[in-house]
């Protein structure tokens, strides 16, 4: 995404993050990129892990919870449309954090 195209290793900004406020899960455990991580889904092709699929049905749940309760949260509604659009394209079976592979080759269009 940017960060590539700015010409900062992926691998770098995850040590940066790491190091300050910015960390988090899916920086220090469960990194998105590929080549970050060894032992996560996008080290493997987003094979394994929680599937795409789930995270589209657990979205929906939230967003009839959400509705029920009259709570807004207008980005997991934006959440729950851009994992909806992922099943729809192909990335059904992958883990969910191919949302970092979908959303860059999206950006390409």
């Amino acid at each position: 995404m940017r960060i590539v195209r700015l010409g900062l290793d992926p691998k770098l900004l995850a040590k940066i993050l790491n190091m300050s406020s910015g960390r988090c899960w899916s920086s220090d455990t469960y990194n998105p990129v590929p080549g970050v991580m060894e032992g996560v889904p996008s080290a493997n092709n987003y094979q394994g892990g929680f599937g795409t699929t789930l995270m589209a049905k657990d979205l929906s749940l939230a967003q009839m919870s959400a509705t029920n309760t009259k709570t807004p949260v207008p980005l997991g509604s934006v959440a729950h449309q851009v994992y909806r659009i992922m099943c729809a394209k192909g990335y059904a079976q992958k883990d969910f954090s191919s949302v970092f592979q979908f959303l860059r080759e999206e950006e390409n269009l």
